[in-house]
């Protein structure tokens, strides 16, 4: 009975790898808007975050240069990623245009560096001319109904922006929990270094998904704070579950960081090796990801089923899933 389940499963995940294997595979496109700093030390500060993360995105997960956008101060430095001054007009207009040829299983990821202010759907990021707020990016993002989407506001006050920003899709990451934490926020910096150095890669899979590097920059900024003999001041949300409430702890598991978990922005590099020289890895990983998607489904739905039937369902695809885990790493000589 137990072989004919797992049997059942296996049939099961392999009916999905090519819905999994086209999310997988698809184009992730990213826009980094850095705001005004005030002052030079901040300017350079925000500047630099940018360039580092946009760097670490082309060079560590293999987004194309073509892919990658920040905007920011006109007087930073220009470098192959700056795109023009981050004005609402050049925002709006660069994120309407890849919406505008996105393909409907590719990802989108809009970062925010800088400093931020106003309160529930007014609050906004200081940007040179009129300000972008809640409102604004709610709208924005409306233009990718079926691409995953992710919102990540490494800004102060950011907090307030979850219950307009928020919808189904998406990973929603803010630095503070309401606009009320308006200090300087060090969780962006930290949020950053989870890309462009090692130590975020929790369960050593060799990638990053956005519920470890929010995990990982939210025990840096702890860190911080205890080093300093501070009172923290700023503290980070998730939401993803299509809910317009942030979370503190997500499990990855029901609820929020369900999709942050499966959120990875290297979906071109793993498309290379589909095209190149190991397609029988990339298949695994796709294979991988079907698995897990099976498992996140039952637990969704653990409240519904009695005891004996969510772990009749959930123990074969665990099982199954290990045994992936088992082949990538072989294959990888990660044993």
């Amino acid at each position: 009975m137990r072989n004919s389940l797992l049997l059942r499963c296996v049939l099961l995940a392999c009916c999905l790898l090519p819905s999994a294997a086209c999310r997988l595979h698809s184009q992730t496109r990213v826009v980094i808007v850095s705001g005004l700093g005030g002052e030079p030390a901040y300017g350079a500060a925000f500047a630099a975050e940018s360039e580092a993360l946009a760097t670490a995105l082309h060079d560590r997960f293999g987004i194309p240069d073509a892919n990658i956008s920040w905007y920011g101060e006109d007087s930073v430095g220009h470098t192959a990623h700056y795109r023009g001054e981050s004005t609402k007009p050049n925002i709006e207009k660069a994120i309407m245009a890849i919406a505008a040829h996105a393909e409907s299983a590719s990802q989108f990821v809009l970062v925010l560096i800088g400093h931020g202010a106003g309160e529930g759907p007014d609050t906004r990021i200081s940007i040179p001319g009129p300000d972008l707020d809640a409102r604004d990016f709610a709208r924005l993002l409306a233009a990718f109904p079926t691409q995953r989407v992710a919102f990540i506001n490494l800004t102060s006050a950011s907090g307030d922006m979850i219950p307009t920003v928020a919808a189904a899709n998406r990973v929603v990451i803010t630095a503070t929990k309401t606009a009320y934490e308006r200090n300087e926020s060090h969780f962006g910096a930290y949020f950053i270094d989870a890309f462009t150095k090692d130590g975020a890669d929790a369960d050593k899979d060799g990638r990053v998904s956005l519920l470890e590097a929010f995990r990982y920059a939210q025990l840096e900024t702890k860190r911080f704070y205890e080093n300093g003999s501070l009172l923290q001041s700023e503290h980070a949300q998730l939401a993803d579950d299509g809910t317009k409430e942030g979370s503190a702890a997500p499990t990855g598991r029901a609820g929020d960081g369900a999709l942050a978990r499966r959120f990875f922005l290297d979906g071109a590099k793993v498309a290379t090796l589909a095209a190149g020289s190991d397609p029988k890895l990339s298949a695994l990983y796709s294979e991988e990801f079907a698995l897990q998607e099976q498992v996140d489904s039952v637990r969704a739905r653990k409240g519904q089923l009695a005891a004996d039937a969510y772990d009749a369902a959930l123990e074969p695809l665990l099982i199954s899933l290990a045994r992936k885990a088992h082949e990538i790493r072989a294959l990888e000589g990660r044993q």
